[in-house]
């Protein structure tokens, strides 16, 4: 395949002086964004990279935060740090996103990483994305190898200005190189925007180790998706997924990338326990249940079809704290074991990412390139974007500032 190589942005004089374009969340009693012109690029700190944007996809949590007044969750988590309501921030939304370094600060130059082998050394120009969850570094967590559920984590685009921009900063320890020298043949930028959520299905499907398990995926979004093509790839013995939106398209898709059986359980039809139930007769269940898709329903299944002494991994988050949960007989005589997946692991998941990236048997950019949609939009386009996502008729998208 022949090598692209973006131009780097040191190759030629860019004209900054009018400022950036980016999407803005000013009030969280508000639905929508606003779009921010002239807005000045960000400093650099000396521990930072500043990268100018190429390709920045649509994650759930985005928009929850368009829809922010019907979001109780959300609402709350970006307040987090707030001192109180009346104190919220407008920040710069986005957190999944590809680009080209611009700048490094003054503390992660070629001097303090002269040891390390130059093609592994970010420079000017290197095409890379991010892990966009900053870890203290210092709490329990962070010092005994779960730095992925630090304490204090602060995300880019929920906490702290994010990626729908043109350029963003974010610490050096924390950038992905994928391209020396904006080299995207490999990982082309529409599918570098994406890898911050496929981390999250390659991190669920990892800790469910689904060698020779029957697996039920709990929604058909992009994660589920991906998580489908994942569950077959790593030797699962029987999927079966779930779906209550757009399913002609969403179970095309699923039998292709590897699932059994496919559900629509838009009606609240029972079809699905039956089935369940009779497939897998011996063990009175599935062995793994892989939430992916936040509703309060599919967690509800979750419990009710995985068998005793099976695993049940929740990715997706309820919009409203879940009510009326039966954890006695969902979780307690069942003895099921429950685990709670945030983000990726770092940077071990990144690395599984990468090997997977680039294994020519599995291609994954070709997958996840199915599940964007084919258009690929600009910030100013982010209402007709946000809209199409809210309706269900596009799964992911990417702009590209």
């Amino acid at each position: 395949m022949q090598g692209q190589v973006l131009n780097s942005p040191h190759s030629k004089k860019e004209d900054r002086s009018g400022g950036m374009n980016c999407l803005v969340k000013e009030s969280l009693e508000k639905d929508g964004l606003v779009l921010k012109s002239g807005v000045a690029l960000p400093d650099v700190g000396s521990d930072e990279v500043r990268i100018r944007v190429k390709a920045t996809a649509v994650c759930g949590t985005d928009k929850s935060i368009y829809h922010s007044s019907t979001s109780e969750g959300i609402r709350r988590e970006m307040l987090r740090y707030a001192e109180d309501e009346s104190s919220y921030t407008p920040i710069i939304v986005g957190h999944e996103f590809c680009g080209i370094v611009d700048e490094l600060g003054s503390g992660v130059g070629p001097d303090r990483f002269s040891d390390v082998p130059e093609q592994l050394r970010l420079a000017p120009g290197d095409y890379v994305t991010c892990e966009m969850h900053l870890s203290c570094g210092h709490c329990f967590q962070c010092r005994t190898g779960s730095e992925h559920i630090c304490t204090r984590v602060k995300v880019k685009g929920v906490h702290l200005d994010g990626c729908f921009a043109e350029y963003v900063t974010v610490p050096y320890k924390n950038v992905i190189l994928l391209g020396k020298a904006g080299d995207t043949s490999r990982i082309p930028t529409r599918i570098g925007a994406l890898l911050d959520a496929f981390g999250n299905a390659v991190h669920t499907v990892y800790e469910a180790d689904v060698r020779g398990k029957s697996v039920a995926i709990l929604g058909a979004g992009p994660l589920g998706l991906m998580a489908a093509f994942l569950c077959r790839d790593f030797g699962a013995g029987r999927i079966y997924l779930t779906e209550a939106q757009d399913v002609d398209r969403r179970f095309k898709l699923a039998e292709e990338f590897g699932a059994d059986y496919c559900f629509d359980v838009s009606s609240g039809s029972t079809d699905f326990y039956k089935q369940v139930d009779k497939l897998e007769s011996m063990a009175n269940g599935v062995d793994v249940v892989l939430e992916m898709s936040g509703s309060p329903s599919a967690y509800r299944d979750a419990f009710r079809i995985v068998r005793n002494g099976g695993t049940v991994l929740l990715l997706g988050i309820t919009r409203k704290p879940l009510d009326g949960f039966d954890i006695a007989n969902g979780v307690i005589w069942k003895g099921v074991t429950v685990k709670g997946i945030f983000g990726r692991k770092m940077f071990d998941t990144w690395e599984t990412m990468l090997r997977l990236m680039h294994s020519e048997r599995v291609n994954i950019p070709s997958k996840l390139d199915r599940i964007i949609a084919d258009k690929t939009y600009s910030l100013t386009d982010y209402k007709q974007a946000f809209e199409l996502l809210s309706s269900g008729d596009e799964m992911k998208l990417v702009f590209e500032p």
